[in-house]
Order: structure tokens, then C-alpha cells, then sequence
């Protein structure tokens, strides 16, 4: 091959692997910033973000109480899903408490209705907030390799009430 050619070659590469370099240091910053980040960035000019921020506790207990009612939705505290929603709430929440969780799960019968809590932030969230919650969702609701009506119904309703289905069409 002629030396030119090569050095074309190199250099594509290089600028290839460079661009990557760049767009996995840019997902990666942003995969840091936590739900409550994206939601008082997202409501900053509005005066609600620092109002989310204050309430973060609140904001926690009530990720903790979706994850937890869609754990229980199909009458059973699965392994599987416990795991997942553990793993992946830690993923999306740095100060995810597995024992608080577990003693939400326990008390799953004290929680609001499910629709109630996604209600109550559904207003608060900015949309990539949404899909995260979704996505954590969904993927604790087939973690057993099963989908409930009754999980079906929990998920259905949250992609509605967070405009996801709109998303889609």
C-alpha cells in the first residue's frame, strides 16, 4: 500500500476514535447528574427547582414507593425484582437506601395508590427525568421474566400521565 494511503488511514481512524472520546466524555458527565439535578436544572428559571431540591427526601420516598408498588404489583415480593430495583435505583439515585427500600417494601400497604404518586411528580419532571423513571420501571417490572396485568396497567399509566405515549407516534 502506498504510504499515503496508510497515512489517510491513520488519521481517520484517529479522528474516529477521537470523536468517540469526546461524545463518551460528554454522555458521561451527564449520566452523573442525578434525577433531583435534572429536575431543579430543569425548573431553575421557574423557582421549582430549588423547591424539588428542598424536598429531596420526599422526591426519594416517593421513587422508593413506585419502585416498591411496582415490585408487589403482581401479589408477590419477587427476588429478581428487589435486585433490580436496588441495582438500577442505585444507577439512578447516589443515595438510594437498599434498607429504606426494603422497609417501604414491606409496608407496601400504607403507600398511596401507585397512580396517586406518579400524579404528584409527573408536573415536576422534565422529560428526560420521565423516561429514567420509566425505564426503571419497566425494566423492575419484567425483571422475573413476567409482566402482570397489574404491572402492565402501573406502566401504561405512567407512560400516559408522563407523555411518554406521545413520544412514540
Amino acid at each position: 500500500m502506498p504510504m499515503s494511503f496508510m497515512a489517510a488511514m491513520v488519521a481517520g481512524v484517529l479522528g474516529v476514535v477521537g470523536v468517540l472520546v469526546i461524545w463518551l466524555r460528554r454522555r458521561h458527565v451527564s449520566a452523573q447528574e442525578t434525577v433531583f439535578e435534572k429536575v431543579e436544572k430543569a425548573h431553575a428559571n421557574e423557582g421549582r427547582g430549588q423547591f424539588v431540591k428542598q424536598r429531596e427526601d420526599s422526591f426519594l420516598n416517593i421513587v422508593y414507593g413506585l419502585a416498591a408498588a411496582m415490585v408487589v404489583a403482581d401479589g408477590e415480593v419477587d427476588a429478581h425484582e428487589i435486585d433490580m430495583a436496588e441495582t438500577l435505583g442505585a444507577r439512578l439515585i447516589p443515595n438510594f437506601d437498599n434498607d429504606a427500600f426494603i422497609k417501604i417494601v414491606r409496608g407496601h400497604k400504607k403507600l398511596p395508590r401507585f397512580n396517586d404518586m406518579v400524579d404528584a411528580v409527573a408536573p415536576l419532571l422534565p422529560l428526560e427525568a420521565k423516561v429514567e423513571i420509566f425505564d426503571y420501571l419497566q425494566a423492575i417490572a419484567t425483571s422475573d421474566g413476567q409482566l402482570s396485568p397489574d404491572e402492565r396497567h402501573f406502566i401504561h399509566h405512567v407512560e400516559m400521565r408522563f407523555g411518554l405515549d406521545k413520544l412514540q407516534k
